[in-house]
């Protein structure tokens, strides 16, 4: 059953605006337990490196939304959701499962909040696990497909029920949580890979990631006509006037309302993980001019994670 934790020790708090989803820098490998946030409002770091005891041992990010990071030990492989603004602690019962792509459909404090983890396919099929939080066991689903058909997913995303996962070449495949079934997308345009992908209002949209790690301003919506799918190019404006796009690895959101808040006037697109030596690129849509936030000191060890406060 998730138990949850908090903890009380006293590194400083990093104050941001609720509505401003930050990056927050997560120290991965050789036991790094320093941590940092990155403020898109004013592209800096905060100058405190940040310490918590409940991300000591060896961390993978699995996903990131509702303000909480799906968290998994290298060291124990054990699970469990984090609140890096708050030091919330909220275990899963163990999972014995190498994950390729996870996701969750709501706050893990809710009491629908589903998770769903994915694990690359082999000769016995592909292995879906589900936990509905606080429950004391996972539920395993396995379906018999030819793993040709659809690779090893690198993203997942939850919408309407049922999670969808991208595989490296493009090809999409649902999971109705529901009604436990598992569906290949058949249709065009899905023979080439894309980096981002996010919800809004209750559609799914995709961002490809140029060759020269900037982003193409065009955004794809996935449409669904007579039972087959497709992408769809769409501007960047069908999503409103108003609406500031934070895409990254870990989790891509859209955010209305931003343009009234000091500093984020005519900021549209943020990327996190831009280049090695920084981590965030800022795009004006407006004039086209692109700004790197000042992140060089976090290096390729640090996982760039768009997480906003719930």
């Amino acid at each position: 059953m998730g138990r949850l934790y908090e903890s009380h020790h006293e590194e400083e708090k990093y104050e941001t605006n609720k509505n401003i989803p930050m990056l927050f820098l997560l120290g991965e490998f050789s036991g790094e337990s320093n941590h940092a946030w990155l403020n898109p409002k004013n592209h800096t770091s905060n100058s405190k490196l940040l310490k918590f005891p409940e991300l000591e041992d060896q961390t993978e990010c699995l996903a990131s939304g509702f303000g909480w990071l799906l968290i998994q030990s290298r060291n124990t492989s054990s699970l469990f959701f984090f609140n890096p603004f708050t030091s919330q602690r909220i275990n899963l019962p163990y999972h014995r499962s190498i994950i390729t792509a996870a996701a969750f459909s709501a706050s893990p404090t809710s009491p629908d909040c589903i998770v769903f983890t994915y694990r690359i396919p082999s000769v016995f099929g592909v292995r879906i696990d589900t936990l509905l939080v606080g429950q004391e066991t996972w539920t395993r689903h396995v379906f018999m497909r030819d793993p040709s058909l659809f690779g090893g997913s690198i993203q997942a995303i939850y919408n309407k029920g049922c999670f969808y996962c991208v595989d490296p070449y493009g090809k999409i495949a649902t999971f109705d949580a529901k009604l436990r079934t598992w569906n290949i997308v058949r249709g065009n345009g899905f023979e080439r890979a894309r980096s981002y992908f996010f919800e809004f209002n209750g559609e799914i949209f995709a961002v490809e990631k140029k060759s020269d790690s900037t982003f193409a301003e065009k955004l794809e919506r996935l449409k669904v006509e007579g039972g087959t799918y497709g992408w769809e190019k769409v501007d960047l404006g069908c999503l409103g006037d108003d609406v500031t796009l934070f895409l990254g690895p870990y989790g891509s959101c859209a955010v209305p309302g931003l343009s009234n808040v000091v500093g984020m006037e005519k900021k549209k697109v943020f990327v996190a993980d831009y280049r090695p030596q920084s981590k965030c690129l800022m795009y004006n849509k407006s004039n086209g001019f692109g700004m790197v936030a000042d992140a060089g000191f976090f290096s390729w060890w640090y996982a760039p994670i768009w997480i906003q406060s719930s």
